[in-house]
């Protein structure tokens, strides 16, 4: 009887050992769940949420460039008129207007000033070097 009873206490830990392990393993693939931002496992649900995902990305790029080539539009347009001044003889204004402009400009393309992202980095670099060329060719007559 004794023997008995030692073999069910086994079968009856063993039970709940592997029970603690079958629970163990779940908490552990919750906790990856949790700290991959609560992805869903279904490959569909994956495929379907990262395709969201980069469409709001890209929406939200979009503006993004929309908004930077608003603001490259009012440079442009700041340069030719401090180049229309210039060309009409008014050279105090011309020379004022010019500075105000190119300051302007640096200010706000200057690289070193946003903290971008590698492309967008690269594009205002870009961006920034190929005025900063045409305002200096200007600047010298």
């Amino acid at each position: 009887m004794v023997e008995l009873l030692g073999i069910l206490l086994a079968l009856l830990l063993a039970g709940l050992a592997s029970l603690g392990l079958r629970l163990l393993r779940a908490l552990r693939r919750r906790l990856a769940w949790l700290r991959r931002g609560g992805t869903p496992r279904c490959e569909a649900w994956r495929r379907t949420g990262r395709l969201g995902t980069a469409r709001a990305l890209g929406r939200s790029q979009a503006a993004r460039i929309a908004l930077l080539t608003a603001e490259l539009e009012r440079t442009r347009l700041a340069l030719r008129l401090a180049e229309a001044d210039r060309r009409r003889g008014n050279e105090a204004m011309a020379n004022d207007r010019f500075r105000r402009a190119k300051r302007a400009f640096a200010l706000r393309f200057h690289p070193d000033r946003f903290a971008a992202s590698g492309p967008e980095r690269a594009l205002r670099r870009a961006i920034f070097q190929e005025f900063w060329a045409e305002l200096r060719r200007i600047e010298r007559g």
